[in-house]
């Protein structure tokens, strides 16, 4: 599927990039800008900015699942990333949106 049409970035190449980003020591935040710098685009018209952060978070738990990715860092990520939309919410002065893998996250927390 193609996530961003300016650069024609797909959800495989934005797999790809998590796999190789969160391999690294002390991996950064996967934000859409770390992803896009990494696949050497940059973003244009940012109208692909929401798919993308669904699309990361939703490859975070793929990767994860089929063992590309060791399961400590993808929850870390996982915090790393629910942290970083919580602090950008409250900068804006919005409520934080949860998302589907936001809520399974909390879900195996309280389990």
């Amino acid at each position: 599927m193609i996530v961003c049409s300016c650069t024609v970035i797909s959800d495989r190449d934005i797999e790809t990039a998590l796999v190789e980003i969160l391999s690294r020591p002390n991996a950064p935040i996967p934000t859409p800008g770390v992803i896009f710098r990494h696949l050497s685009k940059r973003m244009n018209c940012c109208g692909c900015a929401p798919l993308a952060v669904e699309t990361i978070y939703n490859k975070v738990d793929e990767v994860e699942r089929r063992g590309l990715v060791p399961s400590n860092v993808c929850a870390a990520t996982r915090s790393k990333l629910l942290e970083f939309s919580a602090w950008r919410s409250r900068l804006r002065g919005t409520t934080t949106k949860i998302t589907d893998t936001a809520r399974q996250d909390r879900a195996r927390k309280v389990a």
